[in-house]
């Protein structure tokens, strides 16, 4: 058996080869697509936290058995295995028989570059392969959440809503003031874009990230890899929410509306018009993301505002699943401190 390492620092080319096969092959999250992940390290790099990339893909006889992201940040002087501050997605594998390899390997990287932790999280998508949180095998203290999944399946998706869900639907299809569009690689425009991003601003009240990140995520849509879902009021754009697909999973990435129409059930219709679009396409499943866990974890601190989010999430059709994550500390004072966070956040609801 010849067993090899292809990092992505040494050599990009090869790297990306072998991880591209290996994410077509096995139907990875979209999370794993390479554009998605040049979209994520963009804005590590506009936050000034970017350090540099320690990823890799481990071969056994010139096969793809695992492939490892692994961005280095640096925040607060402190040096971690992080992406934007937050959870890795988790290495994945063919299958778990190298695994023992790949986590030696990550101890030795963070060695290396002294990290003081690794944070990683394991896609919810793949339950059927990782049915439970392997990172406690190689040490990783559990962290794990909720994340609710939308199963498109083979029901009507308005069928499965909440009632109310079902209500605001029905509420703004009647209205011939409103109209949804759908733009994807084949007819999406920079100008359509540009007005996602200045809606982006408007939505948050100030520029959350620069203008070169946007251009990332159009390069996404179009490479056919990602579709943005475009709510229209006489005219007028008022919302968008964009979702990233893979195969036979697809994840909502990021919705944006107008304050001026707060009031009014924007994203039902949008989120209703993926399901039906992506149940067509022969999706199965859609990953909401975060917030939708519904309390607080270790590590994971929702607001009312992001808990409210959840709520209206668990609305359409689907159910829990588990969000397997994990970290590793290699320092005792962080991983006090981050304790300390915990046991503050966690009082403060009981």
């Amino acid at each position: 058996m010849s067993a090899t390492f292809i990092f992505k620092e040494q050599n990009s080319e090869l790297f990306w080869k072998y991880w591209e096969e290996f994410v077509t092959v096995h139907s990875a999250h979209p999370a794993y697509l390479k554009l998605n992940i040049e979209w994520q390290l963009s804005i590590s790099q506009n936050r000034g936290l970017f350090v540099e990339d320690k990823s890799f893909v481990y071969l056994v006889d010139n096969k793809p058995k695992a492939c490892v992201f692994l961005p280095i940040e640096k925040n607060n002087n402190l040096l971690t295995g992080t992406l934007n501050d937050g959870f890795i997605y988790a290495p994945i594998f063919a299958d778990h028989s190298v695994a023992k390899e790949v986590f030696n390997t990550i101890d030795e990287i963070a060695a290396e570059m002294k990290l003081e932790k690794i944070m990683f999280s394991i896609d919810p998508l793949s339950l059927e392969k990782n049915s439970f949180n392997f990172l406690q095998r190689f040490n990783y203290l559990d962290a794990s959440i909720l994340t609710y999944v939308i199963d498109c399946g083979d029901s009507e998706p308005l069928s499965e809503m909440r009632r109310g869900h079902k209500s605001d639907v029905k509420k703004i299809q009647q209205n011939d003031d409103f109209k949804v569009f759908r733009f994807d690689s084949t007819n999406c425009s920079s100008q359509v874009h540009e007005e996602f991003r200045q809606l982006s601003y408007k939505c948050a009240g100030r520029e959350i990230r620069p203008k070169e990140t946007y251009d990332k995520q159009f390069e996404i849509l179009k490479n056919n890899q990602a579709v943005l879902f475009c709510l229209v009021h006489k005219e007028q754009k008022i919302a968008f929410a964009h979702f990233e697909y893979n195969k036979d999973k697809a994840f909502y990435t990021v919705g944006v509306d107008d304050p001026d129409f707060e009031k009014m059930p924007l994203y039902h219709t949008l989120i209703y018009t993926a399901m039906r679009f992506f149940k067509d396409l022969g999706v199965r499943y859609i990953d909401t993301g975060q917030p939708s866990s519904p309390s607080t974890q270790f590590l994971y601190y929702p607001d009312a505002k992001q808990l409210n989010i959840a709520l209206f999430k668990r609305g359409f059709g689907g159910n829990f699943k588990q969000n397997f994550r994990g970290v590793k500390y290699y320092s005792g004072n962080l991983f006090l401190a981050d304790a300390e966070v915990f046991i503050k956040n966690y009082k403060l609801k009981i």
